[in-house]
């Protein structure tokens, strides 16, 4: 009697054990989660909210945003010769991402959130992968103007003499006739929300053409053509080859 009373004392002890071990063990597998995201949250800057917002909508994991490193560099800069640019590296850049099945899917997320995420002071834009493989991203940033992420994807047309700041001064000018929207950035192009129609299309799309030729000789074929895609898109779209 006594061995058997020994025996049942053992196996209860030995299962509140177990099941001890599995709550700590379920328990651990939370925060580890909430730690996670919380370093992510703390080496972005971006809230925890905002990256539970685009979870949420995208149904994807949220990654570092990373872009190719680059120095840029004009054929003319006295310090080309200075500046050496290591292969395959990659940049981390205050920001979070994440896969997207289209570009249709990012957009309409951008258009649900944006209106709660820009009053916190981000921006939302589509964004590419790293790899040649890679799914589409829409991207968030901590900034309140619509330039600063193309400043950040180090976005550029060096193959005709326009680094990211001159990229950027051509936009800006272009801003104060179309009220430009982002819409989305990476290293060799971007494309903007035209809020503010031009009085003439066809000067606009003469002068788009002038900045990146590409977008005509590799895109649409010729200048009436482009102009048709302006005014009936309403998007500014710049791609360098």
């Amino acid at each position: 009697m006594i061995k058997r009373i020994f025996i049942i004392s053992f196996l209860a002890t030995l299962l509140f054990s177990c099941n001890t071990n599995n709550e700590k063990t379920s328990y651990s597998q939370t925060p580890s989660s909430n730690t996670s995201l919380t370093l992510l949250s703390e080496q972005t800057g971006i809230e925890i909210f905002a990256i539970k917002l685009l979870e949420k909508e995208t149904k994807a994991n949220p990654e570092h945003l990373k872009t190719h490193f680059s120095c840029s560099m004009l054929p003319d800069d006295p310090n080309r010769e200075f500046q050496n640019v290591p292969n395959g590296k990659v940049v981390l850049l205050p920001g979070i991402c994440f896969k997207i099945d289209s570009n249709q899917t990012g957009l309409n997320i951008i258009r649900k959130l944006r209106p709660i995420v820009e009053q916190k002071g981000y921006k939302l834009f589509l964004c590419d992968g790293n790899n040649l493989n890679d799914k589409n991203r829409i991207a968030i940033v901590r900034c309140d103007d619509e330039f600063t992420p193309l400043v950040f994807m180090q976005t550029n047309g060096i193959n005709y003499g326009i680094n990211n700041h001159k990229l950027i001064l051509h936009l800006d000018s272009l801003n104060k006739m179309l009220d430009l929207k982002l819409v989305g950035a990476d290293f060799d192009w971007c494309e903007f929300e035209i809020r503010k129609e031009p009085k003439d299309w066809r000067q606009l799309a003469q002068r788009l053409y002038e900045i990146c030729p590409d977008i005509v000789e590799q895109g649409t074929g010729d200048i009436q053509t482009l102009e048709a895609e302006l005014r009936n898109s309403k998007r500014l779209y710049f791609w360098f080859d």
